[in-house]
């Protein structure tokens, strides 16, 4: 029996069957062997039975551009739900962590103002010495128009929160050594008797503007009033010696209410002067 000769597709035929199976077919199953139907199954002694493999392959390659944007886009979605319990999880942790960062903050801003009020009289003593020159110390007294409730017209709702030194002159004067120092946002002295005797004590008065061409900034203008000390050349200062109790002065946060008449805050700062030497000794709660 003669054997059948099998003619092998033209070229140009397979090229064109292997350009349509790589096409995509977005409306149909990627797997219909349309054009594998054109040849017959290779079973190794075809001569066209590699170019049946390839046309094989490449269209079981074929994937729907649309369709895998569209799956890529579904798994990179969150669901309602999910966002939801995102949102709460961060809720609860701010919950948590503020009180924290504002307790932080508070305390932060007590210490620097403790430390500057430190450093001011320390240098205010020191100039007296070297400059042998009484150093006025005026601590002001008034109200913050960024504060809630403050009022310029109500001299209840002030507060004392700022200091400035000064050089007092041989005519009497007195003549700015540095600019005003102001504590923190939401420090202040504490202005009762039982805890600053320096603003409260006995021969402590406050004054009203005595140089009107004195201006204190943030719009408080003359519109402020301040008890003062001096040092003197020798270190000393022109308080009294006989203060029951001695002089000190009390700083907290305007926010932390004494628990009492004699009981200060949680978290203060105590400075107490020695009306002798001039010199001063810190005192704060400990922890625990």
């Amino acid at each position: 029996m003669a054997t059948p000769i099998i003619q092998p597709l033209p070229q140009t035929r397979v090229d064109q069957e292997i350009s349509d199976v790589t096409k995509p077919d977005c409306g149909g199953d990627d797997r219909s062997p349309k054009a594998v139907s054109h040849f017959p199954e290779n079973r190794g002694d075809q001569p066209f039975g590699g170019r049946c493999r390839i046309v094989r392959h490449l269209q079981r390659q074929k994937v729907c551009p649309m369709k895998k944007a569209t799956s890529s886009k579904l798994r990179a979605a969150f669901s309602l739900v999910e966002l939801l319990v995102v949102i709460t999880i961060i809720a609860i942790i701010a919950g948590f962590a503020v009180p924290a960062v504002t307790g932080i903050m508070r305390g932060s801003a007590l210490t620097q103002a403790s430390q500057l009020l430190t450093d001011q009289l320390s240098m205010g003593r020191q100039l007296a010495l070297s400059k042998n020159r009484a150093i006025e110390v005026r601590i002001y007294k008034y109200a913050d128009p960024e504060v809630p409730g403050e009022i310029v017209a109500t001299e209840s709702t002030w507060k004392f929160r700022a200091f400035q030194l000064f050089e007092v002159t041989e005519a009497g004067g007195a003549v700015p050594v540095d600019k005003v120092q102001r504590f923190p946002d939401g420090v202040v002295m504490n202005s009762g008797a039982s805890f600053s005797s320096l603003i409260a004590g006995t021969g402590q008065t406050l004054r009203a503007a005595a140089n009107k061409d004195l201006k204190l900034p943030r719009g408080v203008e003359d519109k402020y009033k301040y008890v003062s000390f001096r040092f003197r050349q020798d270190g000393s200062t022109d308080l009294l010696a006989t203060q029951a109790g001695g002089w000190f002065v009390t700083i907290n946060n305007m926010n932390d209410k004494p628990a009492g008449p004699t009981v200060p805050p949680a978290n203060f700062f105590t400075l107490q002067i020695d009306p002798v030497s001039g010199s001063t000794k810190a005192f704060r709660p400990t922890a625990g």
